[in-house]
C-alpha cells in the first residue's frame, strides 16, 4: 500500500498543471450537472409554495361584456362546497404610465377598488412597503412584476394615463400578486384606496367591470363544477375565464428551458471529462511504459498498478467535486432568483430546495470517474516487461504507429509538396488520432453551445420578425381598446378609411367556446373550453400563420391551436363542435397553428361565424393595422394614439412585443453566457492538456526539428495551425448542431406551452463569429501547451 501511495503522489507532483486542469474539468462538470438538477428540482416549487401561501386562484373570471350577472355568478360559486372565492373586485382599465419623466405606453392596468377586508383567495404578500388593510389615500400598491420591469420602488411616484389627464399616485407597497404577477407580462393589477378610486377612476367615462378568483380544494374537479353551473344557471359562462395553466405557465417556462439544456450539456461535459481522464491515463501509461515494465519485473502486481491510478484520481475527484457542489448551490440560487424574481419578498433570496439532490450527483460523478479509471488503467495489466523496456510500448502498438506514419494517407496529402509548417501541423493531427478526435468533439460542442445561445437570444430580442410564427399577427400597428364603453368605434373606422397610409385593417374580438364533451374519450384528457379569436378582416392579410392547412374564410370554418389539436386528437378536415354564447355550432377545421398565448388552447373563427350567433357583433378588443409603408408605423401609431388616447392605446407591434419579451432575453442571457464560458474554458483546458501530452511524447522529434534550423516559434505556429484547422471543422459541425439539433431540446419543453416549432432568426455573420470563439480557444490552448518547445534546448528535447 505504501508503494501505491508513493507512486500516486509521484504522478500528482510530476504533472501539476495537467492534474490541475483535470481537477478543474471535474469541478466544472459537477457544477453544470448539479446546478441543472437543482434548477429542475426547484422548477415550480416557488410558484406552488406562493400559490399555497396566498391561497391563490385556479381560475380568474372577468366580467366586461355584460353577458353574465357578476353578482349572481359570484353568489353561486360562494355557495359551493370545496370551493373558495375572492371578493367580487370592481375595476376600470387604463393604459400607460409615466415614471421619472418617461412615458411607458404599453402597460395595461386593472385599477382595483381595494376591498376593506382581505379576501380569502389571492391574499397579497408585501414585498416592500407597509402592510395595511387598504392603501392610504393618494397611494397605490403595484405587483412585483411591474416594479421589477420598470425599476419602481416603494415611495416612488407614478402617473397613470387616463387619456387627456394623468393620475399621480405614490407607491406605498409592492405586492406579490400571483395571478397577475408573472414575468413577461404587460398586464398588472393596481390596488387603489376606495376614495381615490371613486374620485379619480370611477368618475371617468365608462362603466365598472368586475373580476373574481376561484380556488378549488381539488382542481381536477373543476369541470364537474362548471357542468353543474351550466345546468343550474340555465346556460354556460359567457365572459372571460383565465385557467390555472395560463396563470402558472410563465412562472415555469424559463427554469424548465434552462434546466433541461443544462442537464443535457452537463451530461455531454461529463462524457468529455471521462473521455479526457481515460485519454490521460492511457497516455500516462504509455509515457511510463518502461517504468511500469521495470516495476512489474521487480514484483509490483497488476492490481497495485491499477490501484495507483485509482488513488490518484480519487484524490483529484474529492478535491474537485466538493467545491463544485458548493458553487452549484450559489449559481442555482442566482439563476432561480432572477427567473422568478416576481415571487421574491422584501428582496430576500428565494429559498432553494433540493440541495440534498446535488449530493447524489456528486456520488454519481465520483463513481463514474473511478469506473473509467479502472477501465482504462487495466491496460497496465497487459504490459510485458521485456516489450516495455525494448519499445517503450507494446510491440503491437509500435507496429501500428509505424504503419500509421507510413500509411498511404500521407501520400494522399502530398506531404512532399506541402510547406514544412503545414506538414508539421498535419502530422501532429494524424499521428495523435485519439486526441484529434477529442479536440474535434470539443470544438464542435463548444461552437454549438455558443451558436445556440446567440441564435436563441437573437430570436427572442428580434421576435417582431417572427411574430406570426409565435401565434401573433404580423401587422405594423396594434390598437388595444382600453375603455370599450367610450371607444369611438365609428370615428376610428372613418380614420382607417380616410388615411391613405393605411393598407388594410382587421378588428379582433375574443370570446370563449365551450367544447362539446365526447363520451368516447376520457374526460380528464380533454379541454373544456377554447379561447376564440373573432376577426373582422382577413387572417392572411394580417399575417396570421398556420403550421398545417389554412386560416378560416367561411362562417363554418375555424383554425385551432396545437394544444386543442393534441387534446382532442383533431387534424385539418375534421369537425369540432363548440358552444358559443350558449349556441351549438359545428366547425370544419381548416388549419392548425401554434401560439404561446393561451398555450395554444385557442381557435380562430371569422366574423361571419360570429354573426350567426350574435348579429352585428361589435365587442372588439384590438384593431390590427397594416401600412403601405411599414417605415411610417412609429409616426402613424403616435398620431393615432394622440387622437384616441382616452379610450385606446395605439402602438407599433415592435413596442407591443418588446415590452413582453425583452425581460425573457434579460433572464436567459445569464445562464446561456455561463454555459458558453464553461465550454470555452473546457475547450482550452482539454486541448492544452492533450497537446501537452502529445508534445511530450514527440519531444525527440521537435528537438531534431530545432537542430535542423527550425525556430521554436515556427514549430509552435505549425502545431497551432494544425489544431486550428481541426477546430474549424468542429466549428462547422457546431453550427449545424447549434442551429438544427439543439433547438429540438427547447421544442420538447416549449411543446407544453403551445410552441412545437421554435421560430429562429439566423444571423449568418453572428453565427460564424460566435462559432469562431471555439477555434480561438483551441488555438490558444495548443499555443500555450507548446511553450516547452521554446523553453527547452534541442539537446534536452532529444534526450527526453
Amino acid at each position: 500500500m505504501a508503494v501505491m501511495w508513493k507512486l500516486s503522489l509521484s504522478y500528482l507532483s510530476r504533472s501539476k498543471i495537467q492534474n490541475s486542469f483535470i481537477a478543474l474539468l471535474i469541478l466544472l462538470s459537477t457544477l453544470l450537472l448539479s446546478t441543472a438538477v437543482m434548477i429542475l428540482a426547484n422548477t415550480g416549487n416557488q410558484f406552488r409554495e406562493m400559490h399555497t401561501r396566498t391561497h391563490g386562484s385556479h381560475q380568474i373570471l372577468t366580467f366586461e361584456k355584460g353577458l353574465n350577472d357578476p353578482k349572481a355568478v359570484h353568489n353561486w360559486w360562494a355557495s359551493q362546497e370545496g370551493v373558495d372565492v375572492s371578493d367580487l373586485l370592481t375595476y376600470r382599465t387604463l393604459s400607460g404610465i409615466s415614471f421619472h419623466g418617461t412615458d411607458i405606453p404599453n402597460v395595461y392596468l386593472y385599477m382595483i377598488n381595494t376591498p376593506s377586508t382581505p379576501g380569502a383567495v389571492d391574499k397579497l404578500i408585501f414585498s416592500s412597503g407597509t402592510s395595511e388593510t387598504v392603501p392610504k389615500q393618494g397611494s397605490v400598491w403595484i405587483p412585483t412584476s411591474m416594479a421589477n420591469a420598470y425599476g419602481i420602488s416603494a415611495g416612488d411616484a407614478i402617473g397613470f394615463k387616463t387619456g387627456t389627464t394623468t393620475i399621480e399616485m405614490n407607491v406605498s407597497g409592492i405586492v406579490v400578486d400571483v395571478p397577475y404577477g408573472a414575468p413577461f407580462t404587460n398586464t398588472a393589477r393596481v390596488w387603489m384606496n376606495p376614495s381615490d378610486y371613486l374620485d379619480d377612476v370611477q368618475s371617468l367615462a365608462g362603466n365598472d367591470n368586475y373580476m373574481m378568483g376561484i380556488h378549488f380544494d381539488d382542481y381536477s374537479t373543476h369541470s364537474s363544477y362548471w357542468e353543474r353551473y351550466s345546468l343550474e344557471a340555465g346556460g354556460p359562462f359567457l365572459e372571460t375565464k383565465m385557467e390555472f395553466e395560463s396563470i402558472s405557465s410563465f412562472y415555469l417556462i424559463i427554469n424548465q428551458m434552462i434546466g433541461f439544456i443544462m442537464i443535457f450539456l452537463g451530461v455531454v461535459m461529463l462524457a468529455i471529462a471521462l473521455i479526457t481522464i481515460g485519454f490521460t491515463i492511457s497516455d500516462a501509461i504509455l509515457a511510463n511504459y518502461k517504468t511500469i515494465g521495470i516495476l512489474k519485473s521487480l514484483g509490483l502486481t497488476s492490481a497495485k498498478t491499477v490501484g495507483t491510478y485509482v488513488i490518484q484520481y480519487s484524490l483529484l475527484s474529492c478535491i474537485a467535486i466538493l467545491p463544485g457542489l458548493g458553487l452549484s448551490v450559489w449559481v442555482s440560487k442566482f439563476i432561480i432568483n432572477i427567473s422568478v424574481s416576481s415571487l421574491r419578498v422584501a428582496n430576500r433570496n428565494i429559498p432553494v430546495e433540493g440541495v440534498g439532490s446535488a449530493m447524489p450527483v456528486g456520488v454519481f460523478l465520483f463513481a463514474m470517474i473511478l469506473l473509467f479509471v479502472v477501465m482504462y488503467a487495466k491496460k497496465a495489466r497487459s504490459i510485458q516487461p521485456v516489450q516495455a523496456i525494448r519499445y517503450g510500448m507494446s510491440e503491437m502498438d509500435n507496429t501500428r504507429m509505424a504503419r500509421r506514419i507510413n500509411s498511404p494517407l500521407t501520400s494522399l496529402f502530398g506531404f512532399a509538396r506541402l510547406p514544412v509548417a503545414a506538414v508539421i501541423g498535419v502530422r501532429h493531427v494524424i499521428k495523435n488520432i485519439k486526441s484529434s478526435v477529442l479536440m474535434l468533439l470539443l470544438t464542435t460542442i463548444a461552437s454549438s453551445v455558443l451558436v445556440l445561445g446567440f441564435v436563441l437570444l437573437t430570436s427572442i430580442t428580434g421576435i417582431v420578425q417572427t411574430a406570426a410564427k409565435w401565434g401573433y399577427d404580423n401587422a405594423n400597428i396594434a390598437a388595444v381598446v382600453v375603455n370599450k364603453s367610450t371607444f369611438p368605434k365609428e370615428d376610428f373606422k372613418q380614420w382607417l378609411q380616410e388615411d391613405a397610409r393605411i393598407k388594410h385593417a382587421g378588428w379582433q374580438g375574443n370570446i370563449t367556446g365551450v367544447v362539446s364533451p365526447d363520451p368516447s374519450r376520457d374526460a380528464k384528457g380533454q379541454i373544456s373550453s377554447v379561447a376564440l379569436s373573432v376577426l373582422d378582416g382577413s387572417y392572411q392579410d394580417l399575417g396570421f400563420e398556420t403550421l398545417e392547412g389554412n386560416n378560416p374564410q367561411q362562417e363554418n370554418e375555424m383554425a385551432i391551436g396545437v394544444g386543442v389539436a393534441e387534446s382532442l386528437n383533431k387534424e385539418p378536415g375534421d369537425f369540432l363542435e363548440l358552444y358559443i354564447e350558449g349556441e351549438k355550432r359545428t366547425f370544419l377545421i381548416t388549419g392548425i397553428y401554434q401560439a404561446i398565448a393561451n398555450m395554444s388552447i385557442s381557435g380562430r373563427i371569422t366574423m361571419e361565424a360570429m354573426n350567426t350567433i350574435r348579429p352585428n357583433y361589435g365587442d372588439f378588443d384590438a384593431i390590427f393595422i397594416n401600412l403601405n409603408d411599414p417605415l411610417e408605423a412609429e409616426h402613424v401609431a403616435k398620431e393615432m394614439n394622440n387622437h384616441f388616447k382616452e379610450s385606446a392605446s395605439v402602438v407599433t407591434q415592435k413596442t407591443l412585443l418588446d415590452s413582453v419579451y425583452a425581460e425573457a432575453a434579460d433572464i436567459l442571457i445569464y445562464p446561456m453566457s455561463l454555459l458558453g464560458l464553461l465550454f470555452i474554458l473546457v475547450t482550452f483546458i482539454i486541448i492544452f492538456s492533450t497537446c501537452r501530452i502529445s508534445i511530450r511524447k514527440e519531444s525527440r522529434t521537435y528537438g531534431i526539428y530545432k537542430s535542423l534550423g527550425l525556430t521554436s516559434r515556427r514549430i509552435r505556429l505549425s502545431i497551432a495551425m494544425g489544431v486550428s484547422a481541426l477546430s474549424a471543422m468542429g466549428a462547422l459541425l457546431g453550427i449545424l448542431i447549434g442551429v438544427y439539433v439543439l433547438p429540438i431540446l427547447l421544442e420538447m419543453i416549449l411543446a407544453d406551452y403551445g410552441i412545437v416549432q421554435l421560430p429562429l432568426i439566423l444571423n449568418g455573420g453572428g453565427i460564424v463569429l460566435f462559432s469562431c470563439i471555439g477555434i480561438i480557444a483551441a488555438a490558444l490552448g495548443s499555443w500555450f501547451s507548446s511553450r516547452v518547445i521554446q523553453e527547452t534546448s534541442p539537446r534536452m528535447l532529444v534526450i527526453e
